[in-house]
């Protein structure tokens, strides 16, 4: 069945028009980020690094940053582990209630937010755990994981296991056949989960807010900064956030081009 060009310009416009709603709020953070004046305004007055360095600066944005940073590596090392044993297991066994642990493993992406933060909550105050960084990667890592476990486990579905049993008969152990074969094909999909794993636990705001307490990551520290005042320090926060995102999607991207190219 063959489309129209007509058709095809209409659906062309209307996905441009759709990014474009999209992106557009985005790309106006930069120019407000970049505001000489006290208040987020667009156009702005002028062009200034103010909020920039009032960023670098500010003590309490800093160390909302070092955490942040600290808990979101610690959540995607731990989620790397424990979410590439579980699709292992899932792609690769054979044991009854494979599909059920496939569900569980998944189900914080399908739990609302705050049903599971409220749960996390009660369990972390029975334990006397608030408060409690190591608390708070766990927390972190229950929302990680589902991308490690989605991510690798397609991978591994499109991995021939007869390499793998080959690499057992010429005498690898199951450690050794796993990091001289499997690792290397799903390395790929290991950083881009890991990408993912890493943007969820360091953009997790609802979970923080029950479990954290005194403790402030970044965006809790935004959180916190809006409700109390409003200034273009966020939106400052706010671009470099997006740069940092557009830089490792693309890394990811890159990596999954060159992966590609070397099947090929």
């Amino acid at each position: 069945m063959s489309v129209s060009p007509f058709a095809l310009r209409l659906l062309a416009a209307w996905f441009a028009l759709v990014v474009g709603f999209l992106v557009l709020p985005l790309l106006m953070l930069f120019p407000i980020s970049l505001s000489p004046t006290q208040f987020l305004r667009f156009p702005p007055e002028g062009l200034s690094l103010r909020w920039y360095q009032g960023f670098f600066s500010d003590r309490s944005w800093v160390e909302a940053t070092w955490l942040s940073l600290k808990v979101g590596g610690a959540a995607t090392a731990l989620s790397l582990l424990l979410g590439t044993a579980a699709a292992l297991a899932i792609a690769r066994g054979r044991f009854p209630g494979r599909q059920l642990l496939y569900a569980l493993m998944i189900a914080p992406l399908i739990v609302p937010t705050v049903i599971l933060a409220l749960g996390l909550f009660i369990v972390f105050a029975k334990a006397r755990l608030l408060e409690n960084f190591a608390a708070l990667v766990l927390a972190h890592t229950v929302i990680a994981v589902p991308y490690v476990v989605l991510i690798v486990a397609a991978a591994l579905r499109n991995i021939d296991p007869t390499i793998e049993r080959a690499a057992r008969v010429m005498g690898a152990g199951p450690l050794a056949a796993f990091g001289h074969v499997t690792l290397p094909a799903i390395a790929p999909a290991l950083f881009a989960s890991g990408l993912f794993a890493f943007f969820a636990s360091f953009d997790e705001l609802v979970i923080t807010h029950f479990v954290s307490g005194a403790m402030e990551t970044l965006p809790l520290r935004i959180w916190n900064d809006l409700n109390l005042r409003l200034d273009p320090t966020v939106a400052a926060v706010a671009c470099m956030l997006i740069l940092l995102s557009v830089l490792g999607m693309g890394i990811a991207e890159a990596m999954r081009r060159r992966a590609e190219a070397k099947k090929d």
